[in-house]
């Protein structure tokens, strides 16, 4: 298989390129991860973990975390209309029509993925972020169900003092998105608060956005051990949803909404939309005790209303939600032994309420499904410092998921089901071994799991008086280096993740989906990640600061075993929605005066659409430029930027409807369009 060449071609190249490196004598300030509970250096992490900045969010633009998120090596970001997004860690989107599923969420360690097995990504505000870290493979032995990865947003927290902040960025196609923050930083507490609201008209028809969001984090300093933290948000989004197209539709007219059929009306016509409000709530509680103890304990509340009108129907959906995570830590500094223990646990109740859509008004019922869903995990961890520095980690899990259906179609009888999905024990093991003071290399093994989600449970009900899904099972080998100085830094990582009993998306001529275990997947790749600093912070020189980032994925994701009838096989295909080669390159550069310009280039290979292969999503160039000015005066910052989207006019589709029924793959992205924006901090 081509895949072998990957690893091949790594194990001889890397080990060359690793030594052939001169150290540095200047160490540069490591960067922190949380990764598996470790809350240590990169360099010392022995897993594929990557960390966003503040500085990086900010300069990929202000709308959404598209760029940002896209710019790392093995992740995938995608928003088919504003605010429709789809997060695929090293394709993990092959079940995922939209929204998030098989990657786990949270917001300041805490959980905001629900037990029903989905991730409202569109609900969080980007502008109250600090930083995203991204933990790519499966990481059950620590976060329970997932095998893409893990994503770990950090919130901003205060700065000395009070600031007042406020911005607003306009653009193409009626984007208008401002905010306001207060920040408040003392020895007893720090707070902030963020109100932010978006709007567009869309680039094509059926297809505006309007969403709020009110933010709020706040750390009490109860004693120098001990912290009590409240987090909570306030969203209410609606976006219409212009659906696929066909690539003649797309190419006679790309504004153009999902057009009826001999059979069914246009997204138009139905007003399909999606709107949704969300509150959330968490509470942290972190102490820290003597002989280097520490216990973390959260608990957290949420309740949701989702109203989809669809082309065929018109659901309404409410979700509650209890949860609660506790992390038990001890460090043993004379035997160099850190221990790891706890328990997550989420209960989630949902209605799904389906009626008739007459054109975007509820009519006749339809049917209904009552779903109570639990998601369990009880975790342990063991880090130990052996031999010639090296470092060895060892964590299980053992997990429980199960979920109480009573579904209802109108005049049929009432279908009572209790699935109980066959979770595994989910082991992971991995060795470090540091090369001097700006060198590691590691390797692992991990297992994980990704139990089918309540929305592929009762869809699939929809055509089977019974459920008898399987959680997809992965089992992953990685390899990777890492290298940090004060100005060169870079990971690279080799994988190989065979996946089980693969769910598979399918799709009626409504539109309807449905799911089956029919795919054996091997997923294989190589990932790269660089950044080199330029001018590092140098106020006396004409560029104060400059610096380049590229990251390189290639992939190699096929089906091992797929078998529709003994007579059709799609064996040896290539996974859909996959490129095999994505290639993201950003620059960066400050000026004396403020004057700053940032640019990003990302480059797609082809891509399969059908699990046959048959068709092929067209190569493309995705790009953004900003030119902007910044000035720091006494107690005032101001910035002033204009930007553009899309600098090469490039007709591609930023996002794709997988296995279409139809052919109606294509969600086309805007051609070249552009923005603007004022930002204004005040420091009392």
């Amino acid at each position: 298989m081509k895949s072998k060449f990957i690893f091949f071609g790594a194990l001889v190249v890397l080990p060359s390129f690793v030594f052939g490196q001169k150290d540095s004598t200047i160490v540069l300030e490591e960067t922190l991860v949380r990764g598996f509970e470790t809350n240590q250096s990169n360099l010392k992490t022995a897993a594929s973990v990557l960390k966003i900045s503040t500085r990086q969010i900010e300069q990929f633009g202000n709308t959404n975390l598209t760029y940002a998120i896209n710019s790392q090596a093995g992740v995938r970001m995608e928003e088919r209309s504003p605010g429709s997004y789809r997060l695929a860690i090293r394709g993990s989107s092959l079940r995922s029509p939209f929204g998030v599923r098989n990657v786990k969420v949270y917001l300041n360690g805490i959980p905001i993925s629900d037990a029903n097995g989905i991730t409202y990504f569109n609900q969080i505000d980007m502008n109250a972020l600090q930083s995203i870290e991204i933990l790519k493979g499966p990481s059950g032995s620590i976060f329970g169900a997932g095998i893409g990865g893990v994503l770990n947003l950090q919130t901003k927290a205060a700065s000395a003092g009070q600031t007042a902040s406020a911005g607003v960025h306009v653009g193409s196609y009626g984007i208008v998105n401002s905010r306001i923050g207060y920040q408040f930083g003392s020895a007893k507490n720090n707070t902030t608060i963020n109100f932010s609201q978006n709007t567009s008209d869309g680039y094509r028809a059926n297809s505006a956005l309007k969403r709020a969001g009110l933010t709020l984090h706040s750390d009490f300093f109860l004693k120098p051990n001990h912290t009590l933290s409240v987090f909570s948000y306030l969203a209410q989004t609606n976006y219409q949803t212009p659906g696929g197209l066909t690539l003649a539709q797309m190419q006679a007219n790309r504004k153009a909404a999902r057009l009826a059929t001999a059979t069914l009306p246009s997204a138009e016509a139905q007003k399909a939309a999606i709107d949704q409000k969300i509150a959330y709530l968490a509470l942290s509680d972190l102490v820290f005790f003597k002989n280097n103890w520490s216990l973390q304990s959260t608990l957290t509340f949420n309740t949701g209303h989702l109203q989809n009108p669809f082309i065929t129907n018109f659901e309404d959906r409410k979700e509650h939600s209890l949860g609660a995570r506790s992390v038990l830590k001890k460090n043993f500094e004379e035997t160099g032994i850190n221990l790891v223990f706890g328990f997550e646990g989420m209960q989630t109740n949902s209605s799904f309420d389906v009626f008739d859509n007459n054109a975007g008004q509820k009519g006749k019922l339809q049917g209904y499904d009552d779903v109570k869903s639990f998601q369990g995990s009880l975790f342990g961890q063991i880090e130990k410092t052996l031999f010639s520095d090296l470092i060895f980690t060892a964590g299980l899990s053992f997990n429980a998921q199960k979920s109480q259906v009573d579904h209802l179609v109108a005049g049929k009888e009432l279908v009572k089901l209790n699935y109980a999905a066959k979770v595994p024990v989910a082991p992971r093991i991995a060795i470090l071994k540091p090369l001097g003071n700006h060198f590691s290399a590691y390797a692992s093994y991990s297992f994980g799991f990704s139990s089918p989600t309540v929305q592929e449970i009762t869809s699939t009900l929809q055509y089977a008086q019974d459920v008898d899904l399987l959680p997809e099972k992965g089992n992953n080998t990685e390899f990777g280096i890492k290298y940090s100085d004060k100005k060169l830094s870079f990971d690279v990582a080799v994988f190989s993740l065979e996946v089980q009993d693969g769910l598979v998306r399918f799709t009626n001529f409504t539109g309807n989906e449905y799911f089956k275990n029919l795919g054996n997947l091997v997923q294989q790749g190589l990932e790269t990640q660089f950044r080199y600093q330029i001018v590092n912070q140098n106020t006396e020189k004409f560029i104060q600061d400059a610096s380049v980032s590229a990251s390189l994925t290639l992939n190699d994701f096929t089906y091992k075993k797929y078998e529709l009838s003994p007579t059709v096989n799609y064996n040896d295909k290539n996974l859909p929605g996959v490129a095999k080669q994505n290639l993201f390159i950003s620059a960066s550069l400050v000026q004396k005066s403020g004057v700053y310009l940032n640019l990003a280039i990302n480059y797609l290979s082809k891509m399969p659409l059908k699990d046959d292969n048959t068709v092929y999503a067209d190569a493309a160039w995705m790009s953004q430029l900003r030119l902007g000015y910044k000035k720091d005066f006494r107690k005032l910052a101001a910035k002033v930027y204009v930007g553009a989207e899309n600098l090469f006019n490039q007709a591609y589709s930023f996002g794709y409807d997988f296995n279409a029924f139809g052919n109606r793959f294509y969600n086309p992205a805007p051609l070249r369009n552009y923005n603007g924006g004022v930002e204004l901090s005040f420091k009392f």
